[in-house]
């Protein structure tokens, strides 16, 4: 791909086309550096999405700033980057800070992730393929609207309550650790530290979580559950793995959809199929489909266009 800026921005702006990321991908697999350079552009279009100094400037006119920007800047900043851990999330005007924030939108591409931390100190890691905005609020609240998943490790501010919403849940805490999945119909909070009090949109009373707990929420009926887990098993994404613990086969292929951005089709019932060990994301999905083959009944084909079909073995 040789360093196609252009198409680089198009794919974290996420209005790539399938035929562009697909290139963004076979350009990062083909070496570590590529790799980290990613990470670091990702990093740099993240902060600038908070820190442009024409805020009041229409879209199309910043995104042409950013696009300049990034043709500009070359690999030898973005090497720089990667090797420093460079990450521009302090705006060149603070007092402009929060009013930035409330416009901005973070998005993590298919297959990857990214940690921002905010103008308060709270810190954001975005699973594979989610997007996070920084909603504008008069009430003085700290508000984000989530689609797909997210771990939050959010500042204490008893003044500013932090409230996040999903297309199924509001999500309300002061400073706490918890993980939040809203990709579909069933919703969740798992809490990892602190309290949060959350309620799905539609339910009658909203449910305060304790530490090793989840909150769990269907919108198709509208009725919401709380169980005792194991918090690893919700958030090891973030440190490159998925841990499993008799977990259905179903279950593990439709998270692996949402974490690469594939489509994966069963052709088989694999619903008393249950799986235990440890399940690393960081090789790609074929990497991760060979091992769950090693630990499942199962096999698979490539059918392209980010299709997958999954079968049982002997078939």
């Amino acid at each position: 791909m040789d360093h196609n800026f252009d198409l680089i921005l198009k794919y974290l702006r996420g209005d790539a086309t399938l035929d562009e990321r697909l290139r963004v991908m076979e350009w990062v697999k083909e070496s570590d550096a590529n790799r980290k350079e990613l990470q670091a552009l990702r990093r740099i279009y993240d902060a600038l999405l908070i820190s442009e100094d024409d805020f009041a400037e229409e879209k199309t006119v910043r995104r042409t700033k950013l696009r300049r920007f990034f043709v500009g800047i070359g690999s030898a900043v973005a090497a720089a980057a990667a090797a420093v851990g460079i990450f521009f999330m302090t705006s060149r005007h603070p007092e402009k800070q929060q009013e930035l924030l409330q416009v901005s939108s973070i998005c993590a591409p298919f297959g990857y992730q990214t940690e921002t931390v905010l103008s308060d100190g709270t810190r954001i890691r975005l699973n594979s393929g989610s997007r996070l905005e920084i909603l504008p609020d008069s009430t003085g609240r700290r508000l984000v609207r989530l689609d797909g998943e997210a771990y939050f490790d959010v500042a204490h501010d008893e003044l500013r309550p932090f409230v996040l919403e999903t297309s199924g849940m509001e999500v309300k805490v002061l400073g706490t650790v918890f993980n939040v999945t809203a990709y579909d119909g069933i919703q969740s909070v798992v809490l990892v530290e602190g309290r949060v009090e959350a309620k799905g949109i539609g339910a009658e009373e909203s449910v305060v979580i304790e530490p090793s707990r989840k909150y769990e929420y269907d919108m198709e009926n509208g009725t919401g559950n709380v169980e005792v887990i194991d918090t690893e098993e919700y958030t090891s994404w973030i440190d490159g793995y998925m841990l499993l613990k008799e977990m259905p086969l179903p279950e593990i292929l439709d998270r692996l959809e949402h974490y690469f951005g594939v489509e994966i089709v069963c052709d088989a019932d694999f619903r008393n199929v249950k799986v235990t060990g440890k399940l690393m994301l960081d090789g790609g999905v074929g990497t991760a489909l060979e091992t769950l083959a090693l630990m499942a009944p199962m096999k698979y084909e490539d059918t392209g266009s980010d299709r997958i079909t999954v079968s049982a073995k002997g078939k």
